[in-house]
């Protein structure tokens, strides 16, 4: 589940903001920890440029799986397979785009 703020944030050392710079710093550059997602190893296809813009498009209007695969069908994205999604194949290429 995806919150609405980072939770692994190094809290303030002080009790409110600085405005001198470094002081008080939200992050101890050395510890940050690389995440596997912040990270691509080569450039997105066009196939996935074309299912990203898509899905920003639908997903302005809608969060529901059901309504996501309708949308995507409707503007012509297909799976890579050539069909159309499916609720299930849509679940199966996210999940393996975000290795």
């Amino acid at each position: 589940m995806m919150t609405e703020w980072n939770e692994n944030l190094t809290p303030w050392k002080a009790p409110a903001p600085s405005n001198q710079g470094g002081v008080g710093a939200i992050e101890t550059y050395d510890h940050i920890e690389n995440m596997i997602w912040q990270t691509r190893s080569a450039p997105a296809t066009e196939y996935e440029n074309r299912l990203g813009d898509a899905l920003e498009q639908v997903l302005a209007n809608t969060h529901k799986l059901d309504e996501i695969v309708a949308g995507l069908t409707e503007l012509g994205i297909r799976a890579p397979d050539g069909e159309p999604f499916t609720e299930e194949s849509f679940k199966a290429e996210l999940a393996k785009l975000a290795l």
